[in-house]
């Protein structure tokens, strides 16, 4: 069981369907073999994302997160490895069927992973190159079927990753101080970090109507953001503003992941 949580399945699906999207946005439900495959390689990066970090985070896993699979011991380290590097010779080859395009996004993600675990992670750049990160895989669905629309996606997925990894950096600050790392919330304290994420928030709620004032997507788009993501964003908004106490810190960021997902279905109705 240990060698499925490595990968964090769920997040990995998530990436499946975030490449679907970046084809569907404005085009409605589409299924070619060729978005398929960009779907599951997207899935396959992030698993591979997933492991190399927590490879290269163990000492501090042991400190924020003891019951992960490998500072628990629920996993052989060498078979971990070999599972990354499987995953990134099968992403590459898989992209390469799909056209330079494609194959030169997917190798320079599997780059970008490897560099962050490796250095980004510890600086304070580390929050911005995750949601660089994470945010492509809409580009890749959109330049799987040529949907320039797939920008959106894009941008939103910044606004509302980078707040989310700020909140996540605060629940880590004890075992990331021990390990050297520079992140937001230790180099300018919780306060002004909370209050970061705020605006980023802030910039995407004026971002979000874009899409239908541009007469790109539909009413349906603003009454489900409305109805559904606006609440928790701007929730989250105010208890960031607040200065939270780290004990609610978990219940925001889950808010944050479950915006995202209201974002998600009203992109493609």
């Amino acid at each position: 069981m240990g060698y499925v949580t490595i990968i964090r399945p769920i997040n990995c699906a998530i990436t499946f369907v975030s490449v679907l999207v970046g084809a569907w946005i404005t085009t409605g439900f589409i299924y070619t073999p060729q978005l398929i495959l960009a779907g599951m390689i997207g899935f396959i990066v992030c698993a591979f994302g997933n492991i190399v970090n927590d490879l290269y985070d163990i000492e501090i896993d042991k400190i924020n997160n003891p019951d992960r699979p490998l500072p628990s011991g629920k996993v052989n380290k060498k078979i971990v490895i070999s599972l990354a590097f499987f995953f990134f010779i099968i992403s590459i080859l898989f992209s390469i069927s799909l056209g330079l395009p494609v194959f030169l996004l997917v190798l320079g993600v599997l780059i970008l992973l490897f560099i962050y675990a490796l250095y980004f992670k510890k600086t304070i750049a580390g929050n911005f190159v995750v949601s660089i990160i994470t945010g492509l895989s809409f580009i890749l669905g959109g330049i799987v079927e040529n949907n320039s629309a797939c920008i959106f996606p894009f941008l939103f997925s910044f606004f509302i990753h980078m707040p989310r990894e700020i909140i996540k950096d605060v629940i880590d600050i004890k075992g990331d101080k021990s390990a050297g790392i520079i992140s937001l919330p230790i180099l300018l304290g919780k306060e002004r970090s909370f209050n970061i994420g705020a605006l980023l928030l802030g910039i995407l709620c004026i971002l979000l109507p874009l899409p239908y004032i541009m007469k790109i997507l539909h009413l349906q788009y603003m009454i489900v953001v409305l109805i559904f993501a606006y609440p928790m964003i701007i929730y989250v908004i105010f208890r960031l503003l607040k200065k939270p106490q780290e004990p609610v810190l978990a219940k925001l960021s889950n808010l944050l992941k479950i915006s995202m997902a209201a974002g998600l279905v009203a992109m493609i109705l």
